[in-house]
């Protein structure tokens, strides 16, 4: 992938998280702290859908898609199925509106609109998921990137329309309004792929193709299932023990560590395509390893900064959001973790061993399950923030042990020293809800640039070989 390339798909990424620390503050001065909770569990419900109505066939798509010549019949097989699953489960939850209403949102007024619009926004959150791939895998970066924009940059259109106008408004003004920037950036995705698009609804979709995409990505049934629970256990718990007002301060502190998702977005849009070329290509293991290593000093770096400089948010939020600058360490070393496990996965993911995936996620979550069953009563939002840190700083660790195992050895030990040091200066705050002394932050960074040093001094050597 040419530089060019990568800086068209890291474009909607980073414009996207700018205008995600616009939206936040944005939603924080409009909507209460129970209206942001409600609108946390919403996301946690179509996070959760998309992982599991696709069926897996997301991921089958990405890995089948240098094999197959057909592209349209590719998405074609894969897609079709994932809306057909889709529908039948809409209809299901529609007939239960009221029950579903009561259980995700506390909302019974307005229960058949409420879960209209959810339904609405879980169609269109799975038909861009798989337009996306089709951008992501054909490396149009800047037409990927312009779709990642379009929907934060029209919530935020709307969002500066009801600050002006100043009304009260409700859960179900901001479900409206999520839904409707939902698609915007599906219309926009569907017009970049109108090709591959219609002629997926009417070419012959081939069974056999099916089948095996079915058999890579059914293990990742579960499996999304897990990792839904890993990532929402903490939202859940929350909301039993404190209620949605303390899950909406928990909420956008996570949404302001979306900083660090940025890193997360751009490298697993990037490599995803890469590392099964140079698997194919039979590039060599320390060329992953540099991967590895310059991933690590980047996320580090960046996470340093961001606790440096994060009391600029008491400047930015309502007072009743300042425990943000206490929780937002720990909240950040869930994408941090996961993005380096993406670096490190690679040998579970080529030798297509996806039934691993399931052992990999239920642990640490059975792990976060436990924590936050003693963390949270005690430490609130901290206890839970605390919990997914060390769940997934477990992850991290058994998807490189499994990778390691299914493929080729490679040395981990400045990985797990560095991702300590990260876990330690999360933990710290967020139980003690006070900011780390400001030279624990600068030792402790000093620490992690020591550990790649050599990194620095063959800066030139590794940029020439990204570069081929």
């Amino acid at each position: 992938m040419k530089l060019k390339q990568v800086l068209g798909f890291a474009l909607g990424p980073i414009f996207a998280a700018m205008l995600g620390l616009l939206t936040v503050p944005l939603m924080a001065w409009i909507f209460s702290p129970e209206v942001m909770g409600k609108i946390a569990m919403l996301n946690t419900f179509l996070a959760g859908c998309s992982l599991i109505l696709t069926l897996g066939l997301d991921q089958a798509y990405v890995r089948e898609y240098h094999e197959v010549e057909n592209k349209p019949a590719l998405l074609g097989t894969f897609l079709f199925p994932s809306l057909l699953v889709t529908l039948f489960f809409s209809l299901v939850i529609l007939y239960f509106h009221q029950t579903v209403s009561q259980l995700l949102f506390s909302e019974l007024n307005h229960s058949i609109n409420i879960v209209l619009l959810a339904i609405l926004a879980l169609i269109v959150s799975i038909l861009f998921r798989f337009l996306s791939l089709v951008l992501r895998m054909k490396e149009q970066g800047l037409k990927f990137s312009l779709t990642q924009i379009s929907a934060k940059l029209s919530l935020l259109f709307f969002l500066l329309l009801l600050y002006f106008l100043k009304f009260d408004y409700g859960f179900l003004s901001a479900l409206f309004l999520i839904s409707l920037s939902l698609i915007f950036s599906v219309l926009l995705a569907i017009f970049f792929t109108k090709t591959d698009f219609f002629l997926a609804f009417s070419i012959k979709k081939q069974p056999l193709l099916f089948k095996q995409g079915f058999k890579f990505g059914a293990p990742l049934i579960l499996s999304g299932f897990a990792y839904w629970g890993l990532t929402s256990v903490d939202k859940l718990a929350i909301r039993y023990y404190s209620g949605m007002e303390q899950l909406g301060i928990y909420s956008v502190t996570f949404s302001f560590a979306a900083v660090m998702t940025i890193f997360q977005r751009v490298f697993s849009t990037i490599w995803a395509p890469i590392v099964y070329r140079w698997h194919k290509n039979g590039v060599a293991i320390t060329q992953f390893n540099l991967v590895t290593d310059w991933v690590v000093i980047i996320l580090s770096n960046v996470f340093f900064i961001v606790v440096a400089f994060s009391p600029i948010l008491a400047y930015l939020l309502p007072n009743a959001y300042l425990p943000v600058i206490y929780l937002l360490p720990a909240c950040m070393l869930f994408p941090v973790f996961y993005t380096l496990s993406e670096t490190t996965v690679v040998g579970m993911n080529v030798a297509r061993k996806t039934s691993y995936s399931i052992v990999i996620t239920i642990i640490p979550l059975l792990v976060n399950l436990l924590l936050s069953y003693l963390l949270i009563p005690r430490y609130g939002a901290g206890g839970a923030a605390v919990s997914v840190a060390i769940a997934f700083f477990l992850y991290l660790v058994l998807r490189t042990e499994i990778s390691k195992k299914l493929w080729i050895k490679f040395t981990t030990l400045k990985l797990y020293l560095a991702t300590t040091i990260l876990l330690f200066n999360g933990v710290f705050p967020a139980l003690i809800v006070e900011k780390s002394p400001w030279y624990i932050t600068f030792l402790s960074l000093i620490c992690v640039n020591f550990l790649y040093k050599n990194r620095y001094v063959n800066i030139k050597y590794d940029l020439k070989i990204f570069r081929e």
